[in-house]
């Protein structure tokens, strides 16, 4: 955790440079938040959301989602969002997307759930017009290529992989942040999560984080593309100050050159857990163990959503926080 006396009000953006002793091609960014207003796209200091899929079957979280599901036989989703401003930054560069859908009676749908974290570069031109776009261009290709032609049971439905069409997706978003203005140094990190059925699809680029929830251990399936993890892996972990200065580095982002490099992970999920999707303003500055003790509550995803920004919040609320928390039973 960055010791808070180090937060400047200002700070300068990095240009774009090759660190010459970190094998990467992809250019370092600095995702230093900006601490100038926009004044003509006021944003609300807190988004929060929540959804239950199917709604009507669900009457508590963890451990009792799998006694719902199993007396009722169906599939449980059940989804609460928090996107907070914080409290240092002055506008609101993370943003989030979620889309659940289930059908009950005789011809049912697969359980369907799209998950979304875009955490735009403070310090960059209109970090959180590029969050906005890439969340909402990725989910449209997914929803066009893998949802539409589920819900009207089209035969001929898109037998693209589900894993090239996540990477379509990412790209797409990546393009468009990418030629929305040449002129512009817009960026953006981009975590979008698929549960199709069992099956957990990824595609991910930058720093935002999933973690899975399993037999009570808190995992982190995504790796970061930064300066800090790519010292971590090359045994050089980065001293506190050291830390200070280089944790808004990327290695990759969404929207900086014409093609970026995306991570995709697939993983069958278990019959019950839960998924965490979060910004760096959470998994920066409250630890895995802290995280782990809050999601492992049998409580309902909004209190544990409202548990995790409060722990951001209380270690300073230097960043922008969200945090996605989906509780499933198959």
């Amino acid at each position: 955790m960055t010791n808070p006396d180090k937060f400047d009000e200002e700070r300068p953006t990095e240009s774009f440079v090759v660190e010459p002793d970190v094998p990467e091609t992809a250019p370092l960014v600095d995702t230093t938040a900006s601490e100038e207003q926009d004044m003509d796209m006021p944003e609300p200091e807190t988004t929060s959301g929540i959804i239950a899929i199917p709604s009507a079957k669900r009457e508590k979280s963890g451990a009792d989602a799998a006694s719902t599901q199993a007396a009722n036989q169906e599939p449980v989703l059940s989804v609460a969002y928090r996107c907070l401003v914080g409290a240092v930054r002055r506008r609101n560069e993370d943003s989030c997307l979620v889309v659940s859908s289930g059908a009950g009676g005789h011809f049912g749908l697969l359980p369907f759930g799209l998950y979304i974290v875009a955490d735009g570069m403070g310090g960059h031109a209109n970090g959180h017009v590029a969050s906005r776009m890439a969340s909402r261009v990725a989910a449209k290709h997914v929803i066009d290529q893998i949802y539409l032609p589920l819900l009207y049971d089209e035969g001929h439905s898109n037998q693209t992989p589900i894993q090239e069409v996540m990477l379509r997706a990412v790209q797409n978003a990546n393009t468009a942040v990418y030629t929305a203005d040449p002129e512009s140094d817009s960026g953006t990190t981009l975590t979008a999560a698929l549960i199709l059925g069992r099956r957990l699809h990824i595609a991910h680029v930058g720093d935002s984080r999933l973690y899975l929830l399993l037999d009570g251990k808190l995992e982190q399936v995504t790796n970061d593309h930064s300066l800090v993890q790519r010292m971590q892996d090359v045994g050089q972990p980065a001293d506190d100050e050291t830390f200070a200065q280089i944790r808004h580095v990327l290695l990759r982002a969404v929207g900086q050159i014409e093609d970026v490099e995306i991570d995709t992970y697939m993983r069958l999920l278990p019959k019950t857990g839960k998924l965490l999707l979060c910004s760096d303003g959470l998994c920066g500055f409250v630890s895995d163990d802290q995280m782990q003790k809050i999601m492992v509550q049998d409580k309902f995803p909004a209190q544990i959503a409202d548990e995790l920004t409060d722990a951001a919040m209380a270690a300073g609320g230097f960043d922008n926080i969200t945090a996605i928390v989906v509780d499933f039973a198959f």
